[in-house]
């Protein structure tokens, strides 16, 4: 069959048809790709918010920001705690203790979910590996001391 009518997608002719058209051949494929690694966590180091972003990413390689918060608020919480009746007048230490409290509450509930895991992975191993299981329960038991 002949027509007279040209293709939509004729890059033989004009260069500037050619650039015009082309965004419109890969239209399944998004403008924008983003792909999280870790939801939820966000590290953004740069020249613009860091003297020195190489040095600060050694810091967080060795010890994370929640590693590092984690070790402030337990020192914060000491020395509130030494200064005796009076730190709990004021507002700021007390609004401090009870978000830390909140977080530790949050942690206990982490690692009490991890331990169920734990056990419900070392029952199926118990039926369906119990060589794996025996294994395994031996080094916990070394561990656990």
């Amino acid at each position: 069959m002949i027509t007279n009518e040209t293709s939509r997608f004729s890059w033989a002719g004009d260069p500037t048809e050619w650039m015009r058209t082309w965004p419109f051949t890969w239209r399944t494929a998004p403008e924008v790709l983003t792909e999280p690694i870790l939801p939820g966590w966000t590290f953004n180091i740069n020249s613009n918010n860091s003297t020195s972003p190489e040095t600060e990413v050694d810091v967080v390689a060795k010890h994370s920001y929640g590693r590092q918060l984690g070790r402030i608020s337990d020192a914060l919480e000491a020395l509130i705690g030494e200064r005796g009746k009076g730190a709990s007048k004021d507002k700021r230490f007390s609004a401090f203790l009870a978000m830390k409290h909140q977080i530790d509450q949050v942690k206990r509930e982490a690692a009490i979910a991890r331990l169920e895991r734990i056990t419900n992975d070392l029952a199926l191993l118990k039926t369906q590996d119990p060589p794996q299981f025996d294994r395994l329960r031996e080094a916990l038991q070394r561990a656990l001391g």
